[in-house]
């Protein structure tokens, strides 16, 4: 039989809901003051509570609140004759699983029971085929248990006693910079590490983001500014997507390499640059140095030290731990107590190709916390839904829209089209067009003059 508490100071309608209950076999209690139905929340065990916003003695959303911090069991209705929005909002961000307005249609009130007791009654199944997250774990550290990823933590390890160069390689997502504040944090952790993202920075200003400037070095430069160089001290500086570096700037960075130091833009003193050099690049540099887009030499004085961070995809057997890392991070950050995860939902997980790699296994968790109530975590409907149709044995075949009648036109065709609308997008800009279309400098304009495109341009 389940059992319902009533919480109401309203002698007719907490009557009316009585017999209603009673007729549907419910077992009722029916309590008039917030502090009443706390005193013997425990001891009735409840499967449902109906509890109303105004009482005469603490309101509706402070009893939920204290109902959550003592872990009292039962779902709870809100109920209210007020349609006030910040109420609701709150009351169910304390945990109330729905909320009802008064005068309450009883048909109403009758489905979503329904609806909440068969959620309850699905997450009580899934409890019991559920993997209990571990809690070991600290922030900011490098989750895997795959053998490739216990190779990349020795690879850490025996860089960090150097103050060699290094090079990581990864595709997107892989977890780069992490890598890369680690080998940091082994070396020198009471040091700076500064961290300078190559392709967000436009080409005319990276110059001095890195380097620095003089007063009056170029119109604009009003004060002298000290360079991520310079900031890094003896600690680190990152350079990630060095592949995006300009080229002109390329034999400068050499040079800092090589000689160890360095002048900012405008001025004449030489500084001395001790901090080591980490570089990220989720493209193939060797291939960009044959196609002319990147300095061998500078190459070669970038992978002194080369790790490489395989994809999701190859360490399937990182998923669970990762999965399990950042639910108990979530936890942290959303103020929730997710401790299980169905089964079924990590043979999911591991069953999808991670495209995006850890990022968007990160960003899938994220939003199945957002829907998570409970102890008990739940996927993203419309994420399993897509990754059914995209995946290899996927439940359905993915239907192709309808193309409608045009001529159709050569791949040579499309691609100088493309190419166009890119240019005119970045209004001539090369970096931003290369960035774009995933091509190097030398291929852009190899296109360019292929196709004559500065003749329509």
């Amino acid at each position: 039989m389940k059992r319902i508490m009533i919480v109401d100071d309203d002698t007719s309608l907490t009557r009316t809901l009585e017999l209603y209950f009673r007729g549907k076999e419910y077992d009722v209690s029916v309590f008039r003051t917030g502090r009443e139905a706390l005193d013997h929340w425990q001891t009735e065990e409840p499967d449902l509570v109906l509890l109303d916003v105004q009482l005469p003695d603490i309101d509706g959303p402070e009893v939920l609140e204290n109902a959550k911090r003592e872990e009292l069991q039962g779902e709870v209705v809100m109920i209210t004759a007020f349609h006030d929005t910040e109420a609701t909002l709150k009351a169910i961000r304390l945990g109330a699983a729905d909320y009802l307005y008064k005068p309450i249609d009883l048909d109403a009130l009758d489905l979503l029971l329904e609806k909440i007791l068969l959620q309850k009654a699905q997450r009580e199944r899934l409890a019991k085929l559920s993997h209990v997250i571990s809690k070991s774990y600290k922030s900011n550290q490098i989750i895997g248990r795959s053998k490739a990823m216990i190779e990349v933590v020795k690879a850490i390890a025996q860089v960090a006693q150097t103050p060699a160069s290094v090079l990581i390689e990864g595709e997107t997502g892989t977890g780069k910079e992490l890598v890369a504040q680690t080998i940091h944090q082994e070396a020198a952790p009471e040091e700076p590490f500064v961290a300078i993202n190559c392709a967000a920075i436009v080409e005319n200003l990276l110059e001095s983001e890195l380097f620095g400037h003089e007063r009056g070095a170029f119109t604009g430069a009003i004060h002298r500014k000290v360079g991520k160089l310079e900031i890094a001290g003896r600690g680190t500086l990152f350079l990630d997507e060095i592949g995006e570096f300009p080229l002109q700037l390329q034999a400068k960075l050499l040079r800092v390499l090589q000689e160890r130091e360095f002048q900012r833009v405008g001025g004449v003193n030489t500084i001395s640059m001790p901090a080591r050099i980490v570089a990220a690049t989720n493209r193939d540099l060797r291939a960009m140095v044959e196609e002319g887009a990147f300095r061998e030499d500078l190459y070669f004085r970038l992978k002194v030290f080369v790790i490489r961070i395989p994809p999701l995809r190859e360490r399937v057997e990182d998923i669970i731990p990762l999965t399990e890392y950042f639910v108990h991070r979530l936890n942290q950050e959303m103020g929730k107590k997710v401790s299980r995860i169905p089964n079924a939902h990590l043979e999911a997980l591991k069953g999808y190709d991670w495209p995006g790699n850890v990022r968007e296994l990160q960003n899938v968790l994220r939003r199945g916390m957002i829907h998570s109530k409970g102890e008990i975590f739940e996927l993203d409907e419309d994420w399993v839904r897509k990754k059914d149709l995209t995946q290899p044995g996927g439940s359905e075949e993915p239907s192709w829209p309808a193309e409608e009648e045009e001529e159709l036109q050569s791949l040579e065709e499309v691609e100088k089209a493309h190419i166009m609308k890119v240019l005119r997008r970045t209004r001539g800009n090369y970096g931003d067009a290369c960035r774009i279309l995933g091509i190097s400098r030398p291929t852009l304009r190899r296109k360019i003059n292929e196709y004559n495109l500065l003749v329509e341009l």
